[in-house]
């Protein structure tokens, strides 16, 4: 037993290693902030993580988080374009978001968003809709950045829609730099309606026998469940580039809450163009997803997303 205990030891030290190469010194904070910076004073001693986790990496994969007193506001221009099923194509689905991004302490940053979705109605006309908010929390197990082998963090998202079921989302956020120039984050996810879905549909009354409108409740889950993982590269400190996939199963709204197959994949990229001393105010992120065989045509195509984001 003792073997086999030694043996395990002598293979994940290296691992813990490689999770650490970009682990900054054991810094603290500054005694006295500068000034305006007070907010800071809160968590004296919190160690500083790399530049790189304080970006948004990859858009469909999260890691890590915020630091305390960092802060990010993101607009997104995310495309859904379905393929043609039966002669017919779904319309294309236009979603606008507005983002908050805010390190509160050491463990947690707390996100918030605005959601406006300019898609087609009932009647055929596209129009500007108020989807709802998205509230999501990460809290990291760690006290800093490299001292667990993945840098694990709990994810968890709610998004109160209107007219729609209130939904909530778990993830795993789980990466690293093994190398200088090389990214890596992996993040299992589960994605669920919490409450039921009203519907309503024509019939005949049984006494009057004149048509009238029935309303009922049904629970349908449309709950998706997979994996996201995503491999980044730098080119330069300004630009660096990435490759993401996910996989998993999506029961696309399926009123007999069946999961489908669905599995995409996509290059992106991150660029920040300003000089090095002003490089965190103006961001550039994007990624293509492309569906890959075997995907249910039920689902997108094609999902172009567009970031545009500022840190301070």
């Amino acid at each position: 037993m003792k073997t086999v205990l030694w043996m395990a030891l002598i293979l994940l030290l290296p691992l813990t290693a490689r999770a650490q190469l970009d682990a900054p010194p054991e810094e603290a904070l500054p005694e006295k902030p500068p000034p305006g910076d007070h907010f800071r004073s809160m968590v004296k001693g919190h160690r500083p993580s790399p530049e790189w986790t304080q970006d948004r990496s990859f858009t469909s994969t999260r890691f890590w988080l915020l630091d305390p007193g960092n802060f990010e506001t993101e607009t997104w221009l995310r495309t859904r374009v379905f393929p043609e099923v039966g002669g017919t194509r779904a319309p294309t689905e236009l979603l606008w978001q507005h983002e908050i991004e805010i390190g509160v302490w050491p463990h947690v940053q707390i996100d918030l968003y605005e959601n406006i979705t300019f898609n087609v109605e009932d009647d055929g006309t596209r129009r500007i809709q108020q989807e709802g908010n998205q509230l999501e929390a990460r809290i990291a197990i760690p006290s800093y950045y490299g001292q667990i082998f993945g840098n694990p963090v709990l994810y968890f998202e709610w998004h109160p829609r209107h007219g729609q079921p209130d939904r909530a989302e778990f993830r795993l956020l789980l990466g690293g730099s093994p190398t200088r120039w090389l990214f890596i984050a992996v993040n299992p996810y589960v994605e669920t309606n919490v409450e039921p879905t009203d519907t309503v549909s024509a019939s005949i009354d049984p006494v009057t026998r004149q048509p009238t409108v029935v309303k009922s409740s049904q629970f349908i889950a449309d709950m998706e469940l997979g994996a996201t993982g995503a491999a980044g590269f730098r080119i330069t400190d300004g630009f660096r580039v990435s490759a993401e996939l996910k996989i998993g199963a999506d029961m696309l709204g399926d009123a007999n809450n069946r999961l489908h197959f669905v599995a995409f994949v996509g290059p992106g990229f991150i660029y920040k163009p300003l000089p090095p001393k002003y490089r965190q105010y103006l961001k550039i992120m994007g990624t293509c997803l492309f569906a890959l065989p075997g995907t249910d045509p039920g689902a997108q195509q094609l999902e172009p997303l567009v970031i545009i984001g500022s840190q301070f």
